[in-house]
């Protein structure tokens, strides 16, 4: 009976080849390997439909490269047990629970979600000119969307933070000063302005991979000081008069132009 389970347990990992798809001890969300375990168990209780002993289990963590031993199994099981979230039938082994499915599907949401979080991290880390591009490609639908909002929801001291960060590109000008700094933080009052914490956050993300390319960019943004601080004025302007339309197509105008330069930086190089 109990090789008849270990065949069952392959074939259900065999089918199900998710299980497989992500490393959970990369995953914040477990403090240590017995969590793993746990929540390995559980997922796996909830994929079968029969009982399932100690030896299945075993072979199931086997699989996933966990070493665990029967006793261990045997242990955290009746941990499980008297949380509620598994039961033993006879012996035959143990099934989930309804509490214990509710507790997998919690878990397995934070998981996806933290694996998501993950993969957009990794994404807005370009490594090259080209994907600097892809990434300002994305980076100008978030802005203008966000320009368009905070046109609509700005309030006044949403507007005086935006004219103080222009006023700060602009005096770099004048004593030739690093316009970094004030030329991204005026993207962000911009976001700040739209009061849509989705766009905040992405752009937050975007921005922060923008400053660790560092001198990649910062010829460009330099040459293109002027430009880009007449831009970010346009863009104040219209936010300010509560235009939308016309907020939507100054962004639109500046986030093409940043393009462009890099677009001409690339085939340069």
């Amino acid at each position: 009976m109990e090789q008849n389970l270990i065949v069952l347990g392959v074939f259900v990992l065999i089918e199900n080849p998710e299980l497989e798809n992500i490393n959970l001890e990369e995953v914040d969300l477990f403090s240590s390997k017995t969590d793993i375990v746990n929540y390995l168990l559980l997922k796996y209780l909830l994929k079968t439909n029969e009982p399932v002993g100690s030896w299945v289990l075993k072979v199931m963590l086997e699989l996933k490269n966990v070493t665990v031993s029967t006793t261990t199994i045997g242990r955290l099981l009746k941990t499980l047990d008297a949380k509620g979230y598994t039961e033993l039938v006879g012996s035959r082994g143990r099934v989930i629970t309804a509490q214990g499915a509710n507790i997998v599907h919690e878990l397995s949401e934070r998981v996806r979600r933290e694996q998501l979080q993950k993969k957009i991290m990794k994404a807005a880390q370009p490594q090259n000119l080209q994907e600097l591009i892809d990434l300002m490609s994305a980076r100008k639908v978030l802005e203008c969307e966000t320009a368009r909002l905070a046109a609509s929801r700005a309030i006044t001291t949403n507007i005086k933070a935006m004219e103080h960060t222009v006023k700060r590109h602009e005096m770099c000008l004048g004593n030739c000063g690093d316009p970094t700094f004030p030329a991204l933080d005026f993207h962000g009052k911009v976001a700040e302005a739209s009061n849509n914490r989705f766009l905040i956050a992405s752009l937050d993300i975007l921005v922060n991979e923008e400053l660790k390319l560092g001198s990649k960019i910062e010829e460009i943004r330099k040459e293109r000081s002027a430009e880009y601080a007449l831009h970010h004025r346009l863009i104040a302007e219209a936010i300010k008069k509560g235009d939308v339309d016309e907020a939507e197509n100054e962004m639109r105008t500046h986030m093409d132009a940043i393009i462009a330069a890099l677009v001409e930086q690339k085939n340069i190089n």
